[in-house]
């Protein structure tokens, strides 16, 4: 089943935010600018004010002058980050996977596996959009199976489109004129005046000199509208919110129980945080009192840690500072985490390692399991990964030589035989591609190698074969 690939299109995102905050406006002339002054100038504008010769470009002051009736306003980015994580929030509910994307009101959603969930993929883009509307947002959602693809007839259509192979997605892209990408209008310009005026006829431009002549933009484009090219998602997964809530068995106001009972609740949080690659940055306590009333306090580290003892030590120089009215009877603990080193992430100390003692146990090990049981990699010959290795016996620990000693030893742990994939895990950044072809003496070869930085802080070694149409784990970087 090949992995499917949605692309979700709210256009002039500032201008319907602007909207959105001016319901009143809507059926008028309206019209965002950079800034509320006269010169200022006019970044957005809808239909009925170009309907009436407003432009982006005019004046603030100028646009005004030629139609008295438009509304302007200015919206911020603040503003224009904040509606993206609403909408985004709201696209989780439809796949678990959610890119946001430049320009602003552009997200791309995995949408692989949805046909056995829902009838069918057009009637899971029509509820998605259908949502959008009901939230007082236009949208074009378009499912097909590549990033550039979608995107590009997102931005030249309106509604609904699914796509039913990579031919017919790629062929729907090739139609798409250059103007409704966004590049810049001198480019597209200068292009027209060679005949280039769609995707289809980019493609058919050579790549050497395109970049000088035309600039990076026109050439990132013809690179992406290539078939041959993959750009995997790269998405921000729903994280699950850190909280747990204990309510205790009778009305409590000796301090040191209560601290007990709030260190016991933030240990399982701070595992979770852990897992994550995470430490924690703040804690938000929410303790609800006998008479009623709620108390709501925050203690800060000093730097983000996963002690627990520290974080309770801090619990109680608080909560003895607070004026106390009655015993507590139920509290919240909600964690705050941020990316941790690996400084912040080790729980214990490194026991100091003994090479006498590692020997032994080698040496038992041949004993009970044989002279074979006890190897070391050697580094071999080889065009691909898990050939450029092998293993040989060993009879002593040889420790890793650091090249620099500011820098952590990272492991590479390459897996005997690749893991398929159904889908790629859920990361933060992907790295790459690097790519690896060739093998026509044996077997012809293609994969394309990333790493991935998952959202739990692990480095996974990742690679798509073009073959197989199929990702595959090759190992990870520990």
């Amino acid at each position: 089943m090949s992995a499917r690939l949605a692309c979700v299109s709210l256009p002039a995102f500032p201008l319907q935010v602007l909207l959105r905050h001016h319901p009143e406006w809507k059926g008028y002339p309206a019209a965002v600018a950079e800034e509320d002054r006269p010169r200022a100038r006019l970044v957005w504008v809808n239909d009925e004010a170009r309907r009436a010769g407003v432009f982006p470009g005019l004046a603030y002051a100028t646009a005004l002058a030629l139609l008295p009736t438009l509304r302007v306003g200015v919206v911020t980015l603040q503003e224009v980050g904040r509606e993206v994580e609403a909408v985004a929030e709201g696209l989780y509910r439809h796949s678990p996977r959610v890119e946001r994307a430049d320009p602003p009101g552009t997200f791309w959603l995995d949408a692989s596996g949805l046909e056995l969930l829902h009838p069918s993929l057009e009637g899971w883009a029509a509820s998605l959009r259908g949502e959008l509307a009901r939230a007082g947002w236009e949208a074009t959602v378009v499912v097909g199976f590549s990033r550039f693809g979608t995107y590009a007839v997102a931005r030249a259509c309106r509604g609904v489109k699914v796509f039913s192979s990579p031919e017919e997605e790629y062929t729907a892209a090739g139609r798409v004129r250059l103007w409704e990408l966004e590049l810049d209008p001198e480019g597209v310009e200068a292009l027209e005046k060679l005949g280039v005026r769609t995707v289809q006829d980019l493609r058919a431009l050579p790549e050497v000199g395109l970049r000088e002549r035309f600039g990076h933009p026109v050439a990132e484009v013809r690179r992406l509208a290539t078939a041959s090219v993959f750009d995997p998602l790269r998405p921000k997964v729903q994280r699950e919110e850190l909280v747990r809530q204990v309510v205790l068995d009778a009305p409590e106001s000796d301090l040191v129980r209560l601290v007990f009972a709030i260190k016991n609740t933030l240990d399982p949080l701070l595992q979770t945080l852990a897992r994550r690659g995470e430490a924690a940055s703040a804690v938000e306590l929410s303790l609800q009192q006998q008479n009623g009333r709620l108390m709501v306090t925050e203690v800060r580290p000093a730097t983000p840690t996963l002690d627990s003892s520290q974080l309770a030590d801090l619990v109680r120089l608080r909560l003895s500072s607070l004026p106390w009215e009655a015993g507590v009877v139920e509290a919240r603990v909600r964690v705050w985490g941020t990316r941790a080193g690996p400084e912040q992430l080790r729980a214990v100390p490194v026991a100091r390692r003994d090479p006498e003692e590692a020997a032994r146990a080698l040496a038992r090990l041949r004993a009970e399991f044989g002279d074979g049981s006890v190897v070391r990699a050697v580094l071999r010959d080889g065009h691909l990964p898990e050939a450029r290795y092998g293993w040989v016996p060993t009879d002593r620990v040889r420790p890793p030589r650091r090249l620099v000693a500011s820098e952590p030893i990272l492991v590479r742990r390459v897996y005997r035989k690749p893991v398929p994939l159904d889908a790629l895990p859920a990361h933060r950044a992907a790295f790459g591609p690097e790519e690896v072809a060739g093998g026509w003496w044996v077997r012809r070869v293609h994969r394309s190698y990333y790493f991935l930085e998952t959202e739990a802080g692990e480095l996974l070694w990742v690679y798509y074969d073009h073959r197989r149409r199929r990702w595959f784990l090759q190992g990870r970087v520990e």
